[in-house]
């Protein structure tokens, strides 16, 4: 009977071991905090937030992915980072396969209004945040997509050489991607003034010119778009959900085609397990 008893016992504490390693090991992996798994759009308090998050084998690559997702949305509908633009939270989480990071940045209706109406050279630098502007080139930049928008509504082929002789021929806006197109064409070139060095675009110069040229025929067609359908302000999409359309429908507007875009660090703007088991059953 004895010889029988120690066996037995020696199984259940083995069992009782293993249970408590992986109990311990499941109870050492953080919860992800609620905001992570927010549209990557809110409205709070008057404030407009937006979240993004990204996967990445360095922890310092993984939160700027995020970091610059929720950036670049908060941009495309700002049509720059003003100053009042603020990060709300950050999170970070050892993964399989790398880093997850999470990230919210916040701006209210007014500052970003403001610096939507903002066209000219010495007002656009006035209200940006050089430092916002500064990490989302270098997001730019992680994701091999700093190239500027060719052109707002058309191809390549057919775009007019921009200058202040023949600047970039009008978009015609006749869908929501033609929209988030033309507003994505608009940031970047708000972003060249703003990343632009001292001195440069004063008034009356010729590269104030050639942008003043590019850029004003492109927001017209913009504001009556958005003025005849309310559905833009009342569910309001982000740019972090339209770019793969905007891409597909038009695929030279960018100098950097999307194949050329590593996948593996490509951000993404929804709760990444959700976004992974749709990207592999893609891939399979």
């Amino acid at each position: 009977m004895r010889e029988k008893i120690v066996p037995e016992a020696r199984k259940y504490a083995a069992l009782s071991a293993f249970a408590l390693a992986v109990l311990g090991g499941c109870a050492s992996a953080p919860a992800l905090p609620d905001w992570t798994s927010q549209p990557a759009r809110v409205v709070d308090n008057g404030y407009i937030v937006y979240t993004g998050s990204g996967l990445e084998g360095d922890p310092g690559a993984a939160q700027l992915a995020a970091d610059g997702t929720a950036i670049q949305d908060l941009a495309n509908e700002c049509s720059f980072v003003p100053k009042g633009a603020r990060v709300e939270n950050q999170f970070r989480v050892k993964a399989k396969g790398g880093f997850e990071a999470y990230a919210s940045v916040a701006v209210d209706f007014q500052t970003c209004e403001e610096a939507q109406q903002a066209v000219q050279p010495a007002d656009i630098k006035k209200l940006a945040s050089a430092p916002f502007t500064d990490e989302l080139r270098r997001y730019q930049e992680l994701i091999d997509n700093a190239s500027e928008v060719v052109s707002a509504g058309g191809s390549a082929e057919n775009a007019a050489p921009q200058s202040a002789q023949n600047p970039a021929a009008p978009p015609v806006v006749s869908n929501d991607v033609d929209f988030f197109l033309a507003r994505q064409y608009v940031f970047y070139q708000k972003q060249v003034v703003i990343l632009s060095p001292p001195g440069a675009y004063a008034p009356g110069s010729y590269e104030t010119q050639v942008y003043l040229r590019n850029v004003t025929p492109v927001i017209r067609p913009m504001q009556v778009y958005y003025a005849r359908n309310p559905r833009l302000r009342s569910t309001p999409a982000t740019w972090s959900v339209f770019e793969p359309k905007v891409r597909r429908r038009y695929p030279r507007a960018f100098r950097t085609p999307i194949q050329r875009v590593r996948p593996h660090i490509r951000p993404y703007h929804r709760p990444l397990k959700k976004a992974r088991r749709r990207r592999w059953r893609r891939q399979q």
